[in-house]
């Protein structure tokens, strides 16, 4: 007899079968995906095309904004000497350059260096003083030295939109007195005129924005200076195309599907975009589109239908299962329901939640008898500060019937007045703080309490609520407080002395010391009868006192100084012996043991080391000062003499260090010299000295130097090393520096003195200086000529 086909009966064949007839359906759908993978292709080749010419046309309004910028650079250039003196001959002559200068600039202004308005081409300056002071355009063109080509604003005055062109003009010192804008009127300027041509398609479009999205050119000339992010809509990809992003995507916008494509300009980093509806790009597709998803369609409903039909068929023991569960948790049900008789995977997960439940239910029940039995109070209080668990020892220590808190406040079981105890631990427990504290229970006032706050933080790091633990601590109280006073009765004197008191037998054994020895020896006193002093000070310190110690067993006192090294903490320790002096039978006298007193003198010593530190060190830098160099410059030039060596003395400054106080303030100026003498004292050899003369003056003294290329090469490091960009509170800073070395050899004879080296040394700063800054020149003795004095060097 021939056996029977069994059907599958598991979940996961039914689910196979279901699949299995999806798929079929899904091979049905070959055609419209056949469509996409078209479309996409044809996307990806127009994308392609708009790109390269987005990339020329942008290419070309580089080009734009550099001719500009030159123009500008020239008018800067060729602005006369009187006409930088004088704002009314600033003003002509910038009325005369606008007249007839190029028809891209409506107006061109000059600012002072404070950002004032001083003359503009167009008019003169009104009654009302107009400042660019804060602008971005002008502060930007101050910091940079260069002009830029502004982000698009508004005239604060008559609202017209426009972009500025700027210039710096520097005076003979190379000093920026004047920034001259050009503005370029938005309204009647077309960026896209030229390139107009490059548009995609008949009813795509070009546009120009900053950086920050805010429309420059667009074919709505209603909606330049608009962000592209405002009620109208932006474009495709624009959050990505703000951060950097170049190239085409598509996406949709008001106007529907369409492929975007975004360049960079180089020049001011502006943005310019195409616009190609898809509508257009992919009309023929389109009428194939709909025949084939029509058939599509058809054939999709019908495949719907069918796994719709077997999924539900083949979930309903799922359901089932479903249905008991909530019937178990929420109606009260037995847990017997969820041990179903399948045996298929459904069947087992049923079985499965029903042990669960069951072990979950026993557990309860022993944690609830552990709880209960414990001799403290067990709750536990979620975020909104109700309890959600209350042992019985709660209940017996608030009065009420079992589980009368649960769901309550904090506030409402306990009163306000426990409320008001138990706030600090409930704020640093929400916090995900454990909270401890000791005090005196509320409505006894000679019981103690010791009550801990536990927060319960869960996987996210989110505190889901706390526990609270409380103890009766009386007894524990009681003692600890009788012992304490009779031990303040017995050593109140002696404890509370701020010196070690001890007596040391003939033996130089301990007989006893004070609790002084604890907090500086971590030494119990009541272990010191009968230790040797080398166990409690140490060989070391032991070694050092027993020659003193000798003295006063020899009947003289003796008062010295020794450190003393315990509990990680150096001190300095000044220690008086004071000898026992007692008869021995009815005529010898002899010493029978040693009083030992020992003061803490750290503070004095560490005041008499600070004293020094500051007469010898700069106090803002931390490296040596006038007054230390002079003394290592001395006896530097004293072995320079004697061993015939070669000596280097490098005197620096701050190039333009006076325009950083002026610009950003004497805090900046300060962290420029303290980060400037950090690089001086990291670049130097670990032989050389660094120094700091007065205000932005400062000198190395590089002894043993091999010759001039050394002492350059050291120069050369140092100006290297100042270069970095300085990290500020105003932001960095470009800080440069110039450096003259001069160079001593030892000879026969006296020595040069230390203000003939320095003046060497200037000489050679000031040749730096002439020289153009940020660099380093090196002399020799003999080529040092007489410095010109600070008046004449320009800093």
């Amino acid at each position: 007899m021939r056996r029977p086909i069994s059907l599958p009966t598991t979940l996961r064949s039914r689910l196979a079968g279901a699949v299995g007839v999806l798929v079929l359906g899904t091979t049905l759908l070959a055609g419209p995906l056949a469509l996409d993978v078209a479309e996409q292709d044809l996307r990806a080749v127009l994308g392609g095309q708009q790109y390269t010419m987005v990339s020329g046309a942008a290419a070309f309004l580089d080009d734009l904004l550099e001719a500009r910028l030159r123009e500008m650079a020239a008018l800067a250039a060729a602005l006369p000497a009187d006409a930088r003196r004088d704002p009314r001959r600033l003003q002509a002559w910038l009325a005369a350059r606008t007249a007839d200068g190029p028809d891209a600039f409506a107006d061109i202004s000059a600012f002072a260096r404070s950002g004032e308005l001083v003359a503009s081409g167009a008019a003169a300056p009104g009654v009302q003083p107009l400042s660019a002071a804060g602008r971005k355009y002008f502060e930007e063109t101050l910091v940079r030295g260069r002009g830029i080509v502004s982000d698009p604003l508004q005239n604060r005055l008559s609202g017209a939109k426009m972009v500025l062109v700027t210039a710096p003009v520097f005076n003979d010192h190379g000093e920026i007195v004047y920034v001259l804008a050009g503005r370029i009127d938005l309204q009647h300027a077309r960026f896209l005129r030229q390139v107009d041509a490059l548009r995609p398609g008949g009813t795509g479009y070009l546009f120009l924005m900053s950086a920050d999205g805010v429309l420059i050119d667009h074919p709505a000339r209603e909606r330049v200076m608009e962000h592209m992010d405002d009620k109208r809509g932006g474009q495709p990809g624009l959050q990505a195309a703000l951060r950097g992003f170049e190239g085409w995507l598509h996406g949709s916008d008001g106007t529907g599907p369409a492929i975007v494509t975004y360049k960079r300009l180089a020049t001011n980093g502006w943005i310019l975009g195409a616009h190609f509806p898809e509508t257009e790009a992919f009309a023929p597709l389109a009428r194939v589109r709909r025949t084939v998803l029509a058939v599509a369609g058809a054939l999709a409903l019908i495949a719907a239908t069918l796994a719709w039909w077997l999924v539900r068929r083949g979930l309903q023991p799922l359901d089932a299962l479903r249905r008991n569960v909530a019937a178990v948790r929420h109606g009260g049900a037995a847990t017997d329901v969820l041990a179903l008789g399948r045996h298929d995977e459904v069947g087992e997960l049923g079985r499965a939640f029903h042990d669960l439940v069951h072990a979950r239910e026993r557990a309860a029940a022993r944690m609830r008898a552990i709880a209960d039995n414990v001799p403290a109070v067990i709750a536990y209080v979620d975020r909104d500060e109700r309890f959600e668990f209350t042992n019985a020892g709660f209940d017996r220590m608030i009065g009420t019937d079992p589980d009368w808190a649960l769901g309550r406040t904090v506030r409402e079981a306990l009163g306000d007045a426990g409320y008001t105890r138990l706030e600090p631990l409930i704020r640093a427990a929400l916090r995900g703080e454990h909270g401890h504290v000791e005090d005196v229970r509320s409505d006894d006032a000679r019981r103690h309490q010791m009550i801990d706050t536990i927060p319960d933080v869960d996987a996210d790091g989110r505190v889901a609520g706390f526990f609270v633990l409380a103890m009766d601590i009386s007894e524990r109280k009681e003692a600890e407080l009788a012992q304490a006073a009779s031990e303040q009765r017995l050593r109140l004197i002696a404890d509370n002395l701020p010196v070690l008191i001890c007596y040391i037998d003939r033996n130089h054994r301990m007989g006893f010391g004070n609790a002084t020895f604890h907090a500086w020896l971590g030494l119990d006193p009541v272990h010191l009868p009968g230790m040797h002093l080398a166990e409690v000070l140490g060989k070391p310190a032991y070694d050092a006192a027993r020659p003193r110690l000798r003295q006063a067993f020899e009947g003289a006192g003796a008062t010295f100084e020794m450190p003393l090294q315990a509990l990680g903490r150096h001190r300095i320790l000044e220690w008086t012996f004071v000898p026992d002096v007692q008869a021995q039978g009815r005529v010898a006298v002899a010493v029978a043991g040693v009083y030992a007193l020992a003061h803490d003198m750290t503070r004095v010593k560490e005041a008499e080391s600070r004293l020094v530190q500051m007469a010898r060190f700069d106090s803002l830098t931390g490296i040596a000062n006038r007054r230390l160099f002079g003394e290592m410059l001395g006896q530097a030039l004293e072995r320079v003499r004697r061993q015939r060596q070669v000596l280097g003395v490098a005197y620096m400054d701050i190039d333009h260090f006076k325009t950083i106080n002026d610009t950003w303030g004497h805090g900046v100026g300060d962290e420029v010299l303290k980060e400037f003498a950090q690089r001086l004292a990291g670049c130097v050899r670990v032989t050389d000295t660094p120094a700091r003369l007065a205000g932005d003056e400062f000198v190395v003294l590089l002894e043993d130097v091999k010759g001039v290329e050394e002492a350059e090469r050291i120069g050369a490091k140092i100006v290297e090393a100042v270069r970095r960009p300085f990290a500020t509170g105003a932001g960095n800073l470009d800080v440069t520096a110039s450096v003259g070395i001069a160079l001593v050899h030892g000879v026969d004879g006296p020595p040069p003195t230390q203000d003939q080296v320095l003046g060497w040394a200037d000489t050679a700063l000031y040749a730096a200086k002439n020289g153009g800054r940020n660099r380093c020149v090196v002399r020799r003795e003999d080529e040092a000529v007489t410095p010109p004095g600070p008046q004449a060097r320009l800093r």
